[in-house]
């Protein structure tokens, strides 16, 4: 049965991936400044366990529902999967009806329909935040329902919502306050300032993909070594154990050509911050990051995610002139390699790169949600 150890003021459904979750922490953080207390903030989610990773240092409670998501097809794991559903709905309007919260944010993800049919059917206010280029499944239909829609970007597809500007997670921000802090990752690991720095990861459990096509590249340059470059690759949780001994060896080469990896790194902003160029994915948490710090990158979109929305993420910024795009199926050691070589070739074309990611950044809407917000709590009468 759903429930919680203390009241919740704010419930806040977001879960699933760390595109999701640090976008979501970096709004709690912002109401909690405004004097919301901590222990009344909720965060309601799936039951990965990145979530609890990501969620509990902040000292928030999470509750993980046992719910999955349909498929897009005829199949008798959706009755499973709508089951499921219906079941976390009616733990939820018992909890709330005991201790409702006055305010819902939902993120987006399957495991937000609860919560937000919870709210809707106790006229609790729904607040719908969308981070990607443009809303997924889920969040165009808890719009049609929502008290309040807003959006990191005008091309989501949501008619009347108010645009806030990208979110970022709660710590960037002071952390990148500290002058010494945009070289300390470099220092931390004997880069030299001269040396090339590319930074490659998948998100927060990985992608095969990418992982594959940087370990491929970097056997391969290291093989040739007359780069002076420094490849710094997370790997992810989920694809570690398939390429630590792989990693290992690459890491002990004796090659011009150093790599450096990790499984996780909860301070990645770190190494952004100190990087000529970045390979991911398009997450919309990526994409703000990108922004903030102003970097190149090449971005490889996650294929068949909810509404292609990593590929219209990665097609913006690549119309800002800010990145160059590999699709999945496009990407090899090959193509990697003569897409990183040009830019190192023309810096100057490199340097207007992170210009454009620099100019396309217009500031952290966290605190504009929580300010937002915050407007229902004087509010008595439920809509």
């Amino acid at each position: 049965m759903a429930r919680w150890k203390f009241n919740k003021t704010v419930w806040v459904a977001a879960g699933g991936t760390a595109g999701h979750l640090l976008p979501a922490l970096g709004v709690a953080e912002a109401l909690v400044k405004t004097g919301v207390v901590r222990e009344e903030v909720g965060f309601i989610g799936s039951t990965r366990p990145i979530e609890l990773d990501i969620v509990t240092p902040y000292g928030y409670e999470l509750m993980q529902l046992q719910v999955r998501g349909l498929v897009r097809k005829l199949s008798l794991s959706n009755l499973f999967a709508l089951w499921l559903l219906i079941i976390a709905t009616i733990e939820l309007l018992i909890l709330a009806r005991k201790s409702p919260p006055r305010v819902l944010i939902g993120f987006g993800g399957y495991f937000s329909f609860p919560p937000i049919v919870t709210a809707k059917i106790l006229r609790i206010p729904v607040v719908v935040v969308e981070t990607n280029a443009v809303a997924g499944l889920a969040n165009r239909l808890a719009a049609k329902i929502a008290t309040k829609v807003l959006v990191s970007f005008e091309s989501s597809g949501i008619k009347n919502a108010e645009i806030i500007g990208v979110l970022l997670r709660p710590e960037i921000s002071s952390w990148a306050g500290r002058d010494s802090d945009s070289s300390s990752f470099r220092a931390e690991r004997a880069i030299s300032k001269g040396s090339f720095l590319v930074c490659a990861f998948g998100g927060s459990l990985g992608s095969y993909s990418i992982n594959e096509a940087i370990a491929d590249l970097a056997e391969w340059w290291q093989s040739r070594g007359d780069l002076d470059v420094v490849i710094y690759h997370v790997i992810g949780s989920r694809d570690f154990p398939q390429f630590k001994d792989r990693a290992s060896r690459l890491v002990a080469s004796d090659s011009a050509v150093k790599y450096i990896c990790a499984e996780f790194d909860s301070k990645l902003y770190r190494a952004l911050a100190s990087s000529d160029l970045i390979v991911s994915r398009a997450g919309s948490g990526t994409v703000a990051e990108l922004g903030y710090f102003g970097k190149a990158s090449i971005l490889v979109p996650l294929p068949n995610a909810p509404g292609d929305h990593q590929t219209k993420n990665a097609r913006m910024l690549e119309d800002q002139g800010a990145a160059r795009v590999i699709f999945d199926h496009e990407l090899s050691k090959e193509r990697l390699a003569g897409e990183i070589e040009a830019l190192m070739a023309d810096r100057r074309g490199l340097e207007e790169m992170s210009k454009r990611a620099a100019e396309g950044f217009k500031g952290d809407g966290a605190a504009r949600v929580g300010e937002l917000v915050q407007a229902f709590f004087g509010n008595e009468e439920r809509k």
